[in-house]
């Protein structure tokens, strides 16, 4: 069999692969650099800080003056920075927070801490981001906010969304883990809501491998942020309100302090961000542009309203409709053995878990303050056919994990590995 013939069979029944150089990314891309000012930090003992200092108030300063915002709170993580958002709201027992079912559960799960209910919510089919036309359906006698993901770097709807919450006087809170750097309408993400919450997980595009940051302008939601996670110095510092400045010496217990080492690592990374985006941005919108009429794919859709997307991580759908005869896990399989690092997502709704199928109400001992005796009603017990737009987008995703140097061979390859299994999808099984 020559070259040529053995092209035209699919690699998944032995043919040859189209992708024959593997192009892995260590992911965040640390230097030696990077490590000898850790290294420095440990030998010289700078391994706590009490008060706004060091290189936490330096990359507090970054993301203040990058966004910008008038506030930043470096937290322990971007879950505690949720944590500290919910609570600075000052919301009652019982209040309904209006949040995405497709999301990751932290987005989420914070809420519980404070006897708030989460009201699950919607998502747009083709994006995965929350749906503003489902906040509507879902605003109550007791919603008193919104939040809201970012999902993979693409921006939610944000004028809509925010139209909604200011004409039910309801606040919003940003979710913007995936999204450093991403804008709509000229103003960057975690400045147009209310708070807003970022990650600096070791996949993030700011990486501390833990870390958070809360960003908001408004001082007395600041405060109550700082008094939640902090307590005597930086509460001192911070918390200057007739109101509120008393408790200082203790804030409510909760250590939510960011590490050290974790943020001179965010530091240096943050420096790096725009190349990143760039980069990223270079890679799929040449792939998005390439995959454009493939039988079998559909490119992720990027927003009208979006001025920038920072690519998170690049999620196309599987088009069944175009390609009739194969399944999604065939088609995937196929992919992979033309050599594109792909998969399907393992993201699914937060609807689905145990907690939001009634299972709560089941262990009051655990759960008792989801009894359904409280909070009107408690949890609601939710169904597939209540989200079908986050089912259909859940049930298609793909993955291909972002490639942030520049490689715009490998992009022509992978849709070249596309084109091939669509080509020849009518040899793969039924």
């Amino acid at each position: 069999m020559t070259l040529i013939e053995d092209r035209t069979r699919l690699a998944l029944y032995g043919g040859a692969p189209t992708i024959t150089e593997k192009f892995a990314e260590k992911w965040p891309p640390m230097t030696s650099a990077d490590a000898q000012d850790v290294a420095d930090m440990v030998l010289r003992g700078e391994l706590s800080y009490y008060g706004r200092e060091g290189y936490a108030k330096d990359l507090e300063d970054q993301f203040r003056d990058y966004l910008p915002c008038r506030y930043a709170l470096a937290t322990s993580s971007g879950t505690a920075a949720l944590h500290s958002a919910f609570f600075a709201l000052n919301l009652s027992p019982g209040d309904e927070v209006l949040a995405p079912t497709y999301t990751f559960l932290a987005t989420v799960m914070p809420l519980f801490a404070l006897n708030l209910v989460p009201v699950l919510v919607d998502s747009d089919p083709v994006t995965g981001n929350m749906d503003p036309d489902d906040i509507e359906r879902h605003i109550g006698p007791r919603t008193r906010a919104i939040v809201l993901t970012h999902m993979w770097g693409i921006p939610c709807d944000m004028r809509r969304i925010m139209q909604i919450a200011r004409k039910h006087g309801i606040a919003v809170v940003e979710d913007c883990s995936h999204a450093h750097g991403a804008e709509v309408d000229g103003q960057r993400v975690g400045t147009i809501g209310d708070i807003g919450a970022f990650s600096l997980q070791g996949k993030k595009l700011v990486a501390a491998g833990q870390g958070g940051m809360l960003t908001c302008n408004d001082r007395n939601l600041f405060e109550r942020a700082v008094l939640f996670g902090h307590f005597k110095v930086r509460s001192f510092q911070d918390v200057t309100s007739s109101e509120l400045k008393d408790f200082g010496g203790t804030g409510l217990g909760l250590n939510y302090r960011m590490h050290p080492l974790a943020a001179r690592l965010a530091h240096n990374q943050f420096v790096r961000l725009e190349e990143y985006i760039d980069g990223r941005r270079s890679n799929f919108e040449l792939l998005s542009s390439l995959l454009a009429g493939i039988p079998g794919v559909i490119a992720p859709q990027v927003p009208d309203y979006a001025d920038r997307c920072v690519w998170y991580s690049y999620k196309p759908l599987f088009d069944q409709a175009s390609l009739p005869t194969v399944d999604i896990d065939t088609y995937v399989a196929a992919l992979r053995a033309e050599g594109v690092e792909i998969e399907r997502s393992e993201t699914r709704p937060l609807h689905c878990e145990p907690i939001f199928q009634g299972k709560a109400h089941d262990h009051v001992a655990t759960f008792g303050h989801f009894d359904s005796s409280k909070f009107g009603g408690g949890l609601r017990r939710y169904k597939d056919s209540d989200f079908r737009g986050s089912m259909v987008y859940s049930s298609k995703t793909l993955v291909i994990e972002p490639y942030t140097r520049k490689n715009p061979k490998l992009m022509h390859d992978i849709a070249a590995a596309f084109r091939k299994v669509s080509e020849l999808a009518y040899t793969l099984p039924a």
